[in-house]
Protein backbone atom coordinates (compact mmCIF):
# COMPACT_ATOMS: atom_id res chain seq x y z
CA UNK A 1 0.00 0.00 0.00
CA UNK A 2 1.22 3.62 -0.92
CA UNK A 3 0.84 6.01 1.87
CA UNK A 4 -0.62 8.74 2.68
CA UNK A 5 1.82 11.39 1.03
CA UNK A 6 1.54 9.47 -2.41
CA UNK A 7 -2.33 10.69 -2.10
CA UNK A 8 -1.93 13.70 -1.37
CA UNK A 9 1.26 14.75 -2.25
CA UNK A 10 3.87 12.85 -3.87
CA UNK A 11 4.78 10.22 -6.28
CA UNK A 12 6.65 7.03 -6.57
CA UNK A 13 9.43 7.60 -8.93
CA UNK A 14 10.75 4.59 -10.76
CA UNK A 15 13.87 2.82 -10.48
CA UNK A 16 16.28 2.38 -12.82
CA UNK A 17 19.60 1.37 -14.15
CA UNK A 18 21.91 4.25 -14.85
CA UNK A 19 22.89 4.40 -18.38
CA UNK A 20 25.30 6.79 -19.80
CA UNK A 21 24.12 8.34 -22.92
CA UNK A 22 25.93 8.24 -26.58
CA UNK A 23 28.17 11.46 -27.45
CA UNK A 24 26.35 13.50 -29.38
CA UNK A 25 27.73 16.81 -31.23
CA UNK A 26 26.92 20.26 -29.46
CA UNK A 27 27.76 23.93 -29.99
CA UNK A 28 29.52 25.44 -27.08
CA UNK A 29 31.73 28.66 -27.23
CA UNK A 30 35.28 28.46 -28.37
CA UNK A 31 38.24 29.53 -26.36
CA UNK A 32 40.81 31.95 -28.06
CA UNK A 33 44.35 32.18 -29.10
CA UNK A 34 46.35 33.20 -26.32
CA UNK A 35 50.23 34.36 -26.73
CA UNK A 36 50.97 34.45 -23.30
CA UNK A 37 51.45 30.95 -21.22
CA UNK A 38 48.61 29.06 -19.67
CA UNK A 39 50.46 27.23 -17.33
CA UNK A 40 53.92 27.83 -16.10
CA UNK A 41 54.63 24.90 -18.42
CA UNK A 42 54.00 27.29 -21.16
CA UNK A 43 51.19 24.70 -22.77
CA UNK A 44 49.10 26.94 -24.83
CA UNK A 45 45.44 27.60 -24.80
CA UNK A 46 43.27 28.08 -27.99
CA UNK A 47 41.64 26.31 -30.88
CA UNK A 48 44.36 24.16 -32.94
CA UNK A 49 43.97 22.43 -36.40
CA UNK A 50 44.47 19.14 -36.86
CA UNK A 51 47.20 18.79 -39.89
CA UNK A 52 45.82 17.37 -42.76
CA UNK A 53 42.73 18.95 -41.65
CA UNK A 54 40.82 22.44 -42.18
CA UNK A 55 38.42 22.36 -39.33
CA UNK A 56 38.67 19.48 -37.16
CA UNK A 57 40.89 20.01 -34.20
CA UNK A 58 41.53 20.38 -30.25
CA UNK A 59 40.53 23.35 -28.73
CA UNK A 60 42.05 24.06 -24.93
CA UNK A 61 41.13 26.27 -22.39
CA UNK A 62 43.22 27.59 -19.90
CA UNK A 63 40.41 25.89 -16.78
CA UNK A 64 42.28 22.65 -17.61
CA UNK A 65 38.94 21.93 -20.07
CA UNK A 66 39.01 21.27 -24.06
CA UNK A 67 37.41 19.10 -27.05
CA UNK A 68 37.43 17.58 -29.76
CA UNK A 69 35.66 20.10 -32.32
CA UNK A 70 35.03 20.11 -36.25
CA UNK A 71 33.42 23.35 -36.97
CA UNK A 72 31.22 24.43 -34.66
CA UNK A 73 30.56 21.06 -33.56
CA UNK A 74 31.67 19.70 -30.55
CA UNK A 75 32.02 15.65 -30.08
CA UNK A 76 34.02 15.15 -26.89
CA UNK A 77 34.95 16.92 -23.52
CA UNK A 78 38.16 16.43 -21.41
CA UNK A 79 40.21 17.97 -18.85
CA UNK A 80 43.70 17.50 -18.38
CA UNK A 81 47.11 18.62 -16.30
CA UNK A 82 50.71 19.89 -17.21
CA UNK A 83 53.37 19.02 -15.26
CA UNK A 84 56.75 19.93 -16.92
CA UNK A 85 55.93 18.57 -20.43
CA UNK A 86 53.69 16.04 -19.83
CA UNK A 87 50.09 16.83 -20.68
CA UNK A 88 47.51 14.33 -18.79
CA UNK A 89 43.63 13.91 -19.97
CA UNK A 90 42.53 13.41 -16.64
CA UNK A 91 39.01 12.67 -17.50
CA UNK A 92 36.36 12.66 -20.44
CA UNK A 93 32.94 11.74 -21.60
CA UNK A 94 33.87 9.69 -24.64
CA UNK A 95 34.13 6.79 -22.54
CA UNK A 96 38.11 6.43 -22.69
CA UNK A 97 40.53 5.01 -19.95
CA UNK A 98 41.80 8.45 -18.17
CA UNK A 99 44.88 9.33 -16.77
CA UNK A 100 47.08 8.69 -20.36
CA UNK A 101 49.89 10.91 -20.58
CA UNK A 102 51.57 12.30 -23.57
CA UNK A 103 55.03 14.83 -23.95
CA UNK A 104 54.11 17.73 -26.01
CA UNK A 105 55.48 20.23 -27.87
CA UNK A 106 54.82 23.77 -28.79
CA UNK A 107 56.99 26.36 -31.38
CA UNK A 108 54.45 29.31 -30.42
CA UNK A 109 52.61 28.07 -33.80
CA UNK A 110 52.89 24.11 -33.77
CA UNK A 111 51.57 21.72 -30.79
CA UNK A 112 52.79 18.29 -31.52
CA UNK A 113 51.89 15.61 -29.32
CA UNK A 114 53.65 11.75 -28.48
CA UNK A 115 52.84 9.25 -26.30
CA UNK A 116 54.45 8.37 -22.91
CA UNK A 117 55.06 4.93 -23.32
CA UNK A 118 53.75 2.52 -25.73
CA UNK A 119 51.21 3.95 -28.05
CA UNK A 120 49.36 0.85 -28.50
CA UNK A 121 48.32 0.48 -24.96
CA UNK A 122 45.76 2.81 -25.97
CA UNK A 123 44.41 1.55 -29.08
CA UNK A 124 40.85 1.19 -27.56
CA UNK A 125 40.42 4.44 -27.74
CA UNK A 126 40.54 4.94 -31.20
CA UNK A 127 39.74 8.42 -31.47
CA UNK A 128 42.65 9.56 -29.02
CA UNK A 129 45.28 7.26 -30.25
CA UNK A 130 44.43 8.69 -33.79
CA UNK A 131 44.68 12.83 -32.46
CA UNK A 132 47.76 12.10 -30.25
CA UNK A 133 49.98 9.35 -31.48
CA UNK A 134 52.29 12.03 -32.98
CA UNK A 135 50.29 14.57 -34.16
CA UNK A 136 50.86 18.45 -34.65
CA UNK A 137 48.28 20.86 -34.46
CA UNK A 138 48.73 24.42 -35.71
CA UNK A 139 47.09 27.56 -33.82
CA UNK A 140 44.21 28.84 -35.38
CA UNK A 141 44.61 32.18 -36.04
CA UNK A 142 41.36 33.97 -35.34
CA UNK A 143 38.71 31.55 -33.58
CA UNK A 144 35.36 32.75 -33.89
CA UNK A 145 33.28 32.52 -30.12
CA UNK A 146 29.54 32.31 -31.42
CA UNK A 147 27.27 33.29 -28.80
CA UNK A 148 26.14 30.59 -25.90
CA UNK A 149 22.72 29.21 -26.93
CA UNK A 150 19.96 30.42 -24.32
CA UNK A 151 18.72 27.64 -21.93
CA UNK A 152 15.59 26.06 -23.74
CA UNK A 153 12.43 26.17 -21.70
CA UNK A 154 9.54 24.06 -21.60
CA UNK A 155 6.09 25.09 -19.98
CA UNK A 156 4.23 22.60 -18.78
CA UNK A 157 0.49 23.08 -17.11
CA UNK A 158 -0.72 20.67 -15.21
CA UNK A 159 -4.52 20.14 -14.74
CA UNK A 160 -6.83 17.20 -13.37
CA UNK A 161 -6.03 14.94 -15.17
CA UNK A 162 -3.85 16.40 -18.32
CA UNK A 163 -0.75 17.82 -19.44
CA UNK A 164 -0.26 21.12 -21.80
CA UNK A 165 3.33 20.73 -23.26
CA UNK A 166 5.50 20.47 -26.41
CA UNK A 167 5.43 17.32 -28.40
CA UNK A 168 9.21 17.88 -29.55
CA UNK A 169 11.84 19.62 -28.12
CA UNK A 170 15.89 19.86 -28.27
CA UNK A 171 17.97 17.60 -27.03
CA UNK A 172 20.29 19.10 -24.03
CA UNK A 173 19.65 20.99 -20.73
CA UNK A 174 16.49 22.35 -20.60
CA UNK A 175 14.64 24.27 -17.87
CA UNK A 176 11.15 23.03 -17.18
CA UNK A 177 8.59 24.89 -15.49
CA UNK A 178 5.39 23.49 -13.70
CA UNK A 179 2.06 25.39 -13.52
CA UNK A 180 -0.42 23.53 -11.13
CA UNK A 181 -3.89 24.60 -12.39
CA UNK A 182 -5.85 21.76 -10.90
CA UNK A 183 -7.34 21.17 -7.10
CA UNK A 184 -5.11 18.51 -6.30
CA UNK A 185 -0.97 18.13 -5.87
CA UNK A 186 0.73 17.88 -9.27
CA UNK A 187 4.14 16.97 -10.35
CA UNK A 188 5.92 16.33 -13.88
CA UNK A 189 8.09 13.38 -13.94
CA UNK A 190 10.22 12.92 -17.71
CA UNK A 191 11.07 9.66 -18.28
CA UNK A 192 12.83 8.10 -21.34
CA UNK A 193 11.56 5.20 -23.12
CA UNK A 194 14.69 2.16 -23.76
CA UNK A 195 15.67 2.64 -26.86
CA UNK A 196 12.80 0.35 -29.44
CA UNK A 197 10.06 0.68 -26.28
CA UNK A 198 7.01 2.49 -27.31
CA UNK A 199 4.62 4.42 -25.56
CA UNK A 200 2.28 1.91 -26.16
CA UNK A 201 4.34 -0.80 -24.62
CA UNK A 202 5.07 1.51 -21.43
CA UNK A 203 0.99 2.09 -20.83
CA UNK A 204 0.61 -1.37 -21.24
CA UNK A 205 3.53 -2.51 -18.88
CA UNK A 206 2.15 0.37 -16.20
CA UNK A 207 -0.86 -1.54 -16.16
CA UNK A 208 0.73 -4.90 -14.96
CA UNK A 209 2.33 -2.90 -12.05
CA UNK A 210 5.49 -1.28 -11.25
CA UNK A 211 8.00 -3.81 -11.83
CA UNK A 212 7.51 -3.86 -15.62
CA UNK A 213 7.53 -0.67 -16.15
CA UNK A 214 10.42 -0.02 -14.44
CA UNK A 215 12.63 -2.20 -16.97
CA UNK A 216 11.58 -0.04 -20.00
CA UNK A 217 12.29 3.69 -19.12
CA UNK A 218 15.20 5.33 -17.48
CA UNK A 219 14.28 7.98 -14.69
CA UNK A 220 15.70 11.53 -15.73
CA UNK A 221 14.72 14.05 -13.14
CA UNK A 222 11.61 16.35 -13.58
CA UNK A 223 9.63 19.00 -11.15
CA UNK A 224 8.65 18.13 -7.67
CA UNK A 225 4.54 18.41 -6.84
CA UNK A 226 3.32 21.31 -6.08
CA UNK A 227 0.15 23.12 -4.13
CA UNK A 228 -2.49 23.78 -6.45
CA UNK A 229 -1.69 27.24 -7.97
CA UNK A 230 1.81 27.06 -7.53
CA UNK A 231 4.53 26.84 -9.73
CA UNK A 232 7.85 25.50 -9.84
CA UNK A 233 10.64 24.62 -12.12
CA UNK A 234 13.80 22.38 -12.61
CA UNK A 235 16.93 22.40 -15.01
CA UNK A 236 17.08 18.54 -16.53
CA UNK A 237 19.48 16.63 -19.11
CA UNK A 238 17.59 15.29 -21.98
CA UNK A 239 19.36 12.88 -25.03
CA UNK A 240 17.94 12.12 -27.80
CA UNK A 241 14.99 9.82 -27.93
CA UNK A 242 11.47 8.86 -26.43
CA UNK A 243 10.06 9.79 -23.57
CA UNK A 244 6.62 9.86 -21.52
CA UNK A 245 5.32 13.04 -19.13
CA UNK A 246 3.58 11.77 -16.17
CA UNK A 247 1.97 12.30 -12.97
CA UNK A 248 2.64 9.62 -9.92
CA UNK A 249 0.58 11.24 -7.29
CA UNK A 250 -2.97 9.48 -6.51
CA UNK A 251 -6.49 11.17 -6.01
CA UNK A 252 -7.52 11.35 -1.96
CA UNK A 253 -10.18 10.58 -3.14
CA UNK A 254 -10.56 6.90 -4.80
CA UNK A 255 -5.88 6.13 -4.75
CA UNK A 256 -6.13 6.06 -8.35
CA UNK A 257 -2.88 7.24 -9.81
CA UNK A 258 -2.75 10.34 -12.02
CA UNK A 259 -1.46 9.11 -15.03
CA UNK A 260 -3.89 6.25 -14.77
CA UNK A 261 -6.85 8.83 -15.27
CA UNK A 262 -4.71 11.01 -18.43
CA UNK A 263 -2.20 12.36 -17.06
CA UNK A 264 0.84 11.18 -19.14
CA UNK A 265 1.63 12.33 -22.70
CA UNK A 266 4.62 11.09 -25.12
CA UNK A 267 7.21 13.81 -25.75
CA UNK A 268 10.23 13.65 -28.52
CA UNK A 269 13.42 15.22 -27.86
CA UNK A 270 15.30 15.68 -31.11
CA UNK A 271 18.98 15.75 -31.49
CA UNK A 272 20.39 19.30 -32.32
CA UNK A 273 23.35 21.56 -32.33
CA UNK A 274 23.75 24.98 -30.18
CA UNK A 275 22.61 22.99 -27.09
CA UNK A 276 23.19 25.45 -23.96
CA UNK A 277 25.43 24.87 -20.85
CA UNK A 278 24.20 23.67 -17.85
CA UNK A 279 23.27 26.49 -15.17
CA UNK A 280 25.17 28.16 -12.16
CA UNK A 281 24.38 26.41 -8.98
CA UNK A 282 24.76 28.39 -5.68
CA UNK A 283 25.11 24.82 -3.53
CA UNK A 284 25.09 21.21 -4.12
CA UNK A 285 23.12 18.39 -2.91
CA UNK A 286 23.53 15.17 -2.71
CA UNK A 287 21.38 11.85 -2.12
CA UNK A 288 22.66 8.84 -0.80
CA UNK A 289 21.07 5.53 0.63
CA UNK A 290 19.49 7.07 2.78
CA UNK A 291 20.48 10.92 3.28
CA UNK A 292 20.22 13.86 1.93
CA UNK A 293 24.14 15.89 1.92
CA UNK A 294 22.37 19.78 2.74
CA UNK A 295 22.90 22.68 5.03
CA UNK A 296 20.67 22.63 7.96
CA UNK A 297 20.00 26.65 6.45
CA UNK A 298 18.72 28.31 3.32
CA UNK A 299 18.03 31.36 2.08
CA UNK A 300 14.80 33.08 1.19
CA UNK A 301 14.18 34.21 -2.43
CA UNK A 302 15.48 32.35 -5.25
CA UNK A 303 18.20 29.43 -5.16
CA UNK A 304 19.51 27.08 -7.74
CA UNK A 305 20.53 23.54 -6.34
CA UNK A 306 22.41 20.88 -8.30
CA UNK A 307 20.93 17.77 -6.89
CA UNK A 308 23.32 14.74 -7.70
CA UNK A 309 22.26 11.24 -6.91
CA UNK A 310 24.88 9.36 -5.68
CA UNK A 311 22.50 6.00 -4.96
CA UNK A 312 22.79 3.19 -5.46
CA UNK A 313 18.93 3.31 -4.86
CA UNK A 314 17.14 5.87 -6.82
CA UNK A 315 16.04 9.18 -4.88
CA UNK A 316 14.80 12.15 -5.06
CA UNK A 317 14.39 15.85 -3.54
CA UNK A 318 11.22 17.14 -2.77
CA UNK A 319 10.53 19.87 -0.79
CA UNK A 320 7.33 20.48 1.53
CA UNK A 321 7.20 23.66 3.62
CA UNK A 322 5.71 23.18 7.18
CA UNK A 323 2.35 24.77 8.11
CA UNK A 324 1.71 27.23 10.68
CA UNK A 325 3.82 25.28 13.84
CA UNK A 326 3.98 22.11 12.58
CA UNK A 327 6.50 19.64 13.19
CA UNK A 328 8.98 16.83 11.89
CA UNK A 329 6.95 14.89 14.08
CA UNK A 330 3.80 15.70 12.99
CA UNK A 331 4.60 15.00 9.41
CA UNK A 332 5.65 11.29 9.91
CA UNK A 333 2.70 10.99 11.95
CA UNK A 334 0.75 12.05 8.85
CA UNK A 335 2.92 9.96 7.28
CA UNK A 336 2.94 6.78 8.71
CA UNK A 337 -1.16 7.17 9.60
CA UNK A 338 -1.30 7.77 13.08
CA UNK A 339 -3.08 11.47 12.55
CA UNK A 340 -5.58 12.30 9.81
CA UNK A 341 -6.72 15.69 8.70
CA UNK A 342 -5.24 17.67 6.41
CA UNK A 343 -1.47 17.46 5.45
CA UNK A 344 0.68 19.50 7.67
CA UNK A 345 2.58 20.60 4.76
CA UNK A 346 2.60 22.13 1.37
CA UNK A 347 4.24 20.87 -1.57
CA UNK A 348 6.46 23.75 -3.15
CA UNK A 349 8.91 21.56 -5.65
CA UNK A 350 12.38 20.63 -5.94
CA UNK A 351 13.49 17.42 -8.20
CA UNK A 352 11.74 14.32 -9.08
CA UNK A 353 13.52 10.91 -9.27
CA UNK A 354 16.84 10.64 -10.52
CA UNK A 355 19.07 7.34 -11.37
CA UNK A 356 22.05 6.72 -9.80
CA UNK A 357 25.07 9.27 -11.38
CA UNK A 358 21.94 11.53 -13.07
CA UNK A 359 21.90 15.22 -11.80
CA UNK A 360 19.68 18.16 -12.17
CA UNK A 361 19.25 21.47 -10.94
CA UNK A 362 16.33 22.70 -8.60
CA UNK A 363 15.31 26.03 -9.14
CA UNK A 364 13.57 26.95 -5.54
CA UNK A 365 12.26 30.06 -4.68
CA UNK A 366 11.46 29.85 -0.61
CA UNK A 367 9.91 32.04 1.95
CA UNK A 368 11.41 32.06 5.71
CA UNK A 369 10.05 29.08 7.61
CA UNK A 370 10.69 25.50 8.52
CA UNK A 371 11.22 22.63 5.61
CA UNK A 372 11.98 19.30 4.88
CA UNK A 373 13.47 17.67 2.27
CA UNK A 374 12.11 14.18 2.24
CA UNK A 375 12.51 11.03 -0.99
CA UNK A 376 9.09 8.94 -0.55
CA UNK A 377 10.81 6.69 -3.20
CA UNK A 378 10.33 2.99 -2.32
CA UNK A 379 13.52 0.78 -1.45
CA UNK A 380 13.42 -2.49 -3.07
CA UNK A 381 16.13 -3.57 -0.28
CA UNK A 382 13.33 -2.35 1.92
CA UNK A 383 10.54 -4.24 1.28
CA UNK A 384 8.87 -1.25 -0.57
CA UNK A 385 9.72 0.93 2.22
CA UNK A 386 9.49 4.47 1.22
CA UNK A 387 12.77 6.27 1.87
CA UNK A 388 11.62 8.48 4.02
CA UNK A 389 11.04 5.95 6.78
CA UNK A 390 14.79 4.86 6.28
CA UNK A 391 15.74 8.19 7.55
CA UNK A 392 15.44 10.21 4.22
CA UNK A 393 14.15 12.96 5.86
CA UNK A 394 15.54 16.20 6.56
CA UNK A 395 14.43 19.64 8.16
CA UNK A 396 16.33 23.01 7.16
CA UNK A 397 15.37 26.30 7.99
CA UNK A 398 14.81 29.03 5.55
CA UNK A 399 15.70 32.35 6.61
Amino acid sequence: MRTKVLSFVLALAFVLAACAPAATPTSAPAPKPTEAPATAANFPTGRFIKEGETDYGLAFNADGTFYVFQGENIFVRATYKVEGNTFTETSNDGGCETNVSFTYAFDGTHLTFNYVGNPDDDKDCTGRHADFNGVTYTLAGEAAEPAAAALLEIKVDAADYSYTAPETVTAGWVRVILTNTGTEPHHVQFLRLNDGVTVQQFEEALKQGEGPALALVKQVGGVGAVHPSGTASAVINLTAGEYVILCFIPSPSDGVGHHAKGMIKPLTVEAGAGAASEPQADLSVNLKDFTFDMPASLPAGKTIIQITNEGPEPHEFNILRLEGSKTVADVLAFLSGEAGGPPPFAPVGGMNGLDVGLSGYAELDLTPGNYLAICNIPSPKGNGAPHFMLGMVKEFTVK
